[in-house]
């Protein structure tokens, strides 16, 4: 739940585990200059040295509500995604990156657990397998991650009055990328989907998710022409940077062969 700081505004955004909110921070960090409210270092601290029950930047709106009175932001914003989706990813985040479940722990035996124990334990994995309902206040403006995160830039500017900053996300945190695991991406039998919708029953109802539709019912929304022509360059020429960086890396390792 970073706190992002402007010239006139204070800005939340309610980062929901597995919904791309790395990649968001990172592109808010680069735009703005005053962030806070946020520690990446969190989980690697050991439990009885943590500051709270779950790392600020994930933050339950009981918890929200109870230390930031109505009105204390000016605007807020959320990326959701498709329960199923999420809570595919972050079962394989638990088994591959934070290693906190066991090898032998299915799917469903996770889904069953995380059903059994979500009432003792709301906190659990950091709020990775907490509702999104929970997560992302009702004021909040949503934005859907099977469209894409392009839409964040210009709402941003709208809200800020100035189109400063990238045009572009660096997406992060994909799957492969961070582990070398080569398990089996899960697909969820029926038996699974039945489990995910009685547990995320609140998500697909607020955020217009179905079983078996990848998509959710919000249409995606539509980019200014100005903002895809700038988003356009300022991809080719990270795609033009890249290249010569590898040029220059590959001379210099056929001089050193």
């Amino acid at each position: 739940m970073p706190i992002i700081r402007t010239n006139t505004d204070l800005i939340f955004f309610a980062h929901v585990p597995k919904c791309a909110g790395s990649a968001i921070e990172d592109y808010l960090r680069a735009r703005f200059p005053l962030i806070a409210f946020e520690d990446n270092a969190y989980m690697r601290r050991p439990v009885e040295q943590r500051w709270n029950k779950s790392s600020p930047q994930h933050i339950d709106l009981e918890a929200l509500n109870r230390l930031f009175p109505q009105g204390f932001f000016d605007h807020s914003f959320a990326v959701v995604r498709h329960p199923v989706a999420r809570i595919v990813s972050a079962y394989h985040f638990q088994h591959e990156v934070e290693r906190s479940i066991p090898e032998s722990t299915s799917f469903v035996d996770w889904l069953r657990l995380i059903q059994d124990e979500s009432a003792q334990r709301p906190f659990q994995y950091d709020n990775h397998v907490r509702p999104m309902t929970q997560l992302v206040p009702e004021e909040a403006q949503v934005f859907y991650l099977e469209h894409g995160l392009d839409a964040v830039i210009p709402w941003l500017d709208m809200i800020t009055g100035d189109i400063a900053g990238p045009r572009a996300f660096t997406h992060k945190n994909k799957r492969g990328a961070y582990t070398r695991n080569a398990k089996e991406q899960v697909v969820p039998s029926d038996e699974e989907l039945a489990l995910i919708e009685e547990i995320y029953g609140t998500d697909f109802e607020r955020f217009g998710y179905r079983i078996g539709q990848k998509m959710p019912d919000a249409p995606a929304p539509a980019l200014p022409d100005s903002f895809i022509l700038a988003r356009d360059a300022e991809l080719a020429a990270r795609d033009t940077l890249s290249s010569k960086v590898k040029d220059k890396a590959n001379r210099l390792m056929a001089r050193l062969k």
